[in-house]
């Protein structure tokens, strides 16, 4: 067997199997949350595939429905069960830590996949939203599938990876459209490369029109739907839709938000900012764990050592770094809007998705550590991890 025209790496399997057995546990015995049983969950159960009752939503509440069906999809292969609603969220999530590895192998070698495998498959984020039946898990899936592709034309240059790479933009966009800021990460990476000639083949725009086709319906509803009479039933009430302009009522002007920070240092930035303003700061998305400092430390600590002193100016290090700086510098620069509704003004987790390439880079950089610390460093990690998976396993909901 091969991966990516190798062998397969028998630590890889055993991660992939550490990941699925915790993943497994987490998914029978924790309970639903907000998420899961307002959204995901009652959403699947209004799609139908019979004939003649054939019934396809297109959005839910707030979010397109591809996290429903995804959720439809694992219902009818393993039932109605915890296991069952969240099944298709454990094998997408092991998926989606198999394309880490790929590309980071690829690119740097054997160990830099192995500890990007690991920081993606067992930081407490991740482990907590692909054991749970929300959007989370298709979303990285789809991005991390748009990654990889554009990873690959940067290796190879084959138009085809190309249209890959849109047509995954595409499907991240029916989880999250905010996955559309990947567009110009794209394309100002290709300015910026070795790849720049392209930006004059037609390729890369047939790229963009297959991405624009995919989302196409989306854009066609809500150019025929309006905010205040777009509703949607389900989960036993009828509740109103919100549009991309209700979306982009969530940005109330430039500023500084410390949110985006949160993600990867959520108790310190928490701490902090009620010993500075003496108000404790929001969290709607409590429910949802965030990556431990040792944890975040690691991943920023990568991704920093790699902006200041790169090792080389590799195609991949360039573009996970513009796609890092841009989405979360993005999301700093940002204060908080109004959009009304049960829409979240502001969130950490809006920046997920720059962990696909922090841990790239912290897989990449760990494997680089001196023989003189390496043992210490590479310690330091593997504790991380470790502490990781057991705060997740102990808690007690």
């Amino acid at each position: 067997m091969s991966l990516a025209g190798r062998r397969l790496d028998p630590v890889l399997i055993l991660i992939l199997l550490a990941a699925l057995i915790i993943r497994v546990y987490l998914a029978t015995t924790r309970e639903y949350i907000h998420d899961e049983i307002n959204t995901a969950i009652p959403l699947s159960k209004e799609i139908s595939f019979e004939p003649g009752h054939l019934h396809l939503p297109l959005r839910g509440e707030n979010h397109p429905a591809m996290p429903a069906y995804v959720v439809k999809v694992g219902s009818m292969f393993f039932g109605t069960s915890r296991l069952g609603y969240r099944g298709m969220h454990l094998l997408l999530g092991l998926v989606t830590i198999v394309m880490v590895y790929a590309m980071t192998r690829q690119w740097y070698g054997t160990v830099p996949a192995r500890w990007a495998a690991a920081f993606m498959a067992f930081n407490e984020y991740y482990l907590n939203v692909s054991s749970r039946a929300t959007a989370h898990v298709p979303n990285l899936l789809f991005v991390t599938a748009a990654v990889y592709a554009f990873s690959r034309f940067l290796a190879s240059e084959r138009p085809r990876y190309l249209y890959l790479a849109g047509a995954s933009m595409g499907l991240a966009f029916y989880c999250k459209e905010s996955t559309a800021l990947l567009l110009p990460v794209f394309a100002f990476t290709l300015l910026v490369s070795r790849q720049r000639r392209w930006l004059f083949k037609p390729q890369v725009y047939l790229a963009c029109v297959i991405w624009f086709l995919v989302i196409s319906p989306d854009i066609a509803w809500n150019m025929r739907s309006s905010a205040a009479t777009a509703k949607v039933t389900y989960n036993d009430q009828t509740v109103g839709q919100a549009t991309y302009a209700t979306h982009l009522k969530r940005i109330g002007g430039l500023g500084i938000s410390l949110y985006p920070s949160m993600f990867y240092f959520r108790g310190t930035v928490r701490s902090s900012y009620l010993r500075f303003t003496g108000s404790p700061m929001r969290d709607n998305t409590a429910e949802y764990e965030s990556v431990n400092p040792a944890i975040g430390l690691l991943l920023l600590g990568g991704v920093v050592a790699t902006a200041v002193r790169p090792r080389g100016r590799d195609q991949l290090r360039i573009f996970l770094l513009l796609m890092f700086w841009g989405i979360f510098g993005f999301f700093t620069m940002i204060k908080p809007g109004d959009p009304g509704g049960r829409l979240d003004a502001v969130s950490w987790i809006w920046v997920e998705t720059t962990m696909v390439a922090a841990v790239v880079l912290a897989g990449a950089q760990l494997a680089n550590v001196s023989e003189r610390w390496r043992l210490p460093v590479w310690s330091f990690a593997f504790v991380a991890l470790l502490w990781a998976c057991m705060r997740l396993l102990l808690s007690e909901y």
